[in-house]
């Protein structure tokens, strides 16, 4: 009897592989599609190299986020991390990009802006990051800077730290350990600030620079 099984367990095994596989290839597929479409509507919108003075109310960014679903792309220049960011935390969101909290505010408004994306996909290079780390968010209204304050490894009833503060911040949440398999028993939480606006506005000033120089170069090219 075993041996009459056997063949028969062993193509019921390689279906589910089959469908395992599938679906992986799809999500990734999906997750691919999504951030260079989004990441086309971005460019296209023609954001400002430098965001409004203190707080305001994200209009334009509100408006896409109804619109398309688009928030913006979220960057940390020394891990080499950039992925579009989406509104909402589904799993459908979770998988096109990183997922900002619906209930939490917009960049550059005043109040508790929460992302959210999975350990093992967008928010996989958060395990290197330091305290000091740049972050910077572009979305419709502008590109906000922020540097990285803090990081603690909480239980998941910590959703005081992803609450609504008084005070403006970016607040970057995934599952830990990172190479934790099946559902992880804990969050991993970096706490981020504003960077102060004379430091934003020497970098935007170096950005304008450097990009002025590659115009030159590129114009000189015959």
């Amino acid at each position: 009897p075993g041996a009459l099984l056997r063949p028969g367990l062993e193509r019921l095994l390689w279906a589910c592989a089959a469908l395992l596989l599938g679906a992986w290839l799809w999500a990734a597929a999906d997750g691919w599609w999504s951030q260079a479409a989004y990441g086309r509507e971005l460019a296209g919108l023609g954001v400002a190299a430098s965001a409004p003075g203190g707080p305001h109310a994200a209009v334009r960014t509100r408006r896409e986020a109804r619109r398309t679903g688009l928030v913006g792309r979220l960057a940390i220049p020394r891990l080499g991390l950039s992925a579009i960011v989406v509104d909402g935390t589904t799993p459908e969101a979770l998988r096109r990009g990183v997922g900002h909290a619906r209930d939490s505010a917009f960049p550059g408004e005043r109040g508790n802006v929460v992302l959210a994306a999975h350990r093992d996909t967008y928010f996989r290079a958060l395990r290197g990051i330091a305290r000091g780390d740049r972050v910077i968010v572009t979305t419709p209204d502008g590109v906000f800077r922020y540097r990285v304050a803090s990081t603690r490894v909480v239980p998941p009833a910590r959703t005081d730290l992803v609450g609504p503060t008084r005070d403006s911040r970016l607040t970057l949440v995934t599952c830990y350990p990172f190479r934790w398999i099946g559902p992880a028993p804990e969050r991993f939480v970096v706490r981020l600030v504003p960077e102060p606006a004379r430091r934003a506005a020497a970098a935007s000033s170096r950005v304008r620079s450097r990009s002025s120089r590659v115009s030159g170069s590129i114009a000189s090219i015959e």
